[in-house]
């Protein structure tokens, strides 16, 4: 179980973030909280490369493309540690078979809230881009706002979240989802220095439990977890919005990571969303035979698990082979059978292509693993 976490203020300097990280006390092995732990001593700004540009008029420094998961704070003078501070938090991207999943939080002054409430924020499904856009720059760039407002996002990268949830223990949506709230909220908190007293949550999952746990987390902070949040609290609107935009930002702009790729492959993806028309167009012809998608995809979406059936070349995995005979004979597979080349890849590896039918039998296990002890890598979103 996390410890919980409290929104004491220190009075030291804002760039003393490690001793924040050991401030947050970690008794038990929870994976969670050892991801948080992790985030939190790793919160800095992401660095800014050439293709940061692409994002320059909306005044963020975020790198176009995006292969690993970042979180980013806005600039926020404010933090008068004798008012306490409103905040909500939603998401952008969580059905999409393509591109990041953005959780978003936006948080104001008690006392400003009923002016920012006034700006004009609602779902930003029922705003038009041009709305969402002009709301995300006044939030970013009016002093007479940003004095008494902020806003973080944490931003999942399709990567990230094909690795999470490929791999042979899952780390499944709503856990990701669940941990991207309470890292935007431990940040903002402890490395922002925010004095949040009430927080808005659009749920994930049942709205009773996910309060109770966020209240367990954050004891003396008022918690209202519900459905439709976006559409009932202004502050959790306009942490949909900035959510919705800069989601919208990646895809706009976004920057193939593998070579070639980005003359060869269309940008017209669509929303992004199963149901879209134009998703599944650019779907059946961007498919590789061999290599698949590139990293843009959701590997773990049921939508792109079919048309790799259907439309590349048939794989088989030793690994998948082994379990399902061990299944059928009630026996445990053996540990010294073949392992994957790319142990936390989600599409077919060049070993899985070209493998010759050799028995299990006669593979032999490397002395490097009899000699040495295994170390596991874990990445860490």
């Amino acid at each position: 179980m996390l410890e919980p976490i409290t929104g004491k203020r220190t009075g030291r300097e804002d760039g003393e973030q490690q001793q924040d990280a050991m401030d947050f006390e970690d008794n038990s092995d929870s994976s969670a909280n050892k991801r948080i732990k992790t985030e939190i001593t790793e919160a800095k700004e992401t660095p800014v490369s050439a293709d940061a540009q692409l994002f320059h008029e909306l005044g963020l420094p975020i790198p176009g493309q995006l292969t690993q998961t970042y979180t980013h704070f806005s600039v926020h003078k404010g933090t008068d540690s004798s008012e306490g501070y409103v905040l909500g938090v939603d998401e952008a991207g969580r059905g999409p078979v393509l591109g990041p999943m953005v959780y978003a939080a936006c948080y104001c002054k008690d006392s400003y809230y009923q002016e920012l409430s006034s700006l004009g924020f609602a779902d930003s499904k029922q705003l038009s881009e041009q709305q969402r856009t002009r709301l995300f720059k006044r939030l970013q760039h009016e002093p007479q706002i940003n004095d008494h407002a902020g806003w973080a996002v944490r931003s999942i990268s399709p990567h990230d979240i094909s690795v999470s949830m490929l791999r042979r223990a899952k780390y499944n949506l709503n856990a990701l989802a669940h941990d991207a709230t309470i890292l935007l909220l431990t940040q903002v908190i402890r490395v922002q220095r925010i004095h949040v007293t009430r927080v808005f949550v659009d749920t994930v999952g049942p709205p009773a439990s996910y309060q109770r746990k966020l209240e367990q987390l954050f004891p003396g902070i008022q918690f209202t977890v519900a459905k439709k949040a976006d559409s009932l609290y202004p502050i959790v609107s306009a942490a949909s919005v900035c959510a919705k935009v800069i989601r919208d930002a990646h895809l706009e702009h976004w920057v193939f990571a593998e070579p070639g790729v980005q003359k060869s492959v269309s940008r017209a993806f669509g929303s992004g969303y199963p149901g879209d028309p134009s998703t599944i167009k650019w779907l059946k012809s961007s498919v590789d035979p061999v290599f698949g998608y590139p990293d843009i995809i959701r590997f773990s979406w049921s939508t792109c698990v079919k048309l790799l059936d259907d439309l590349a070349v048939p794989v088989a995995w030793p690994d998948d082979d082994d379990e399902a005979t061990s299944a059928k004979s009630g026996k445990k597979a053996s540990s010294t059978k073949h392992r994957s080349t790319f142990a936390n890849s989600s599409g077919p590896t060049i070993r899985g292509l070209f493998a010759t039918a050799t028995s299990d039998a006669n593979r032999q296990r490397s002395k490097f693993f009899s000699r040495r002890r295994p170390i596991l890598l874990n990445t860490t979103l």
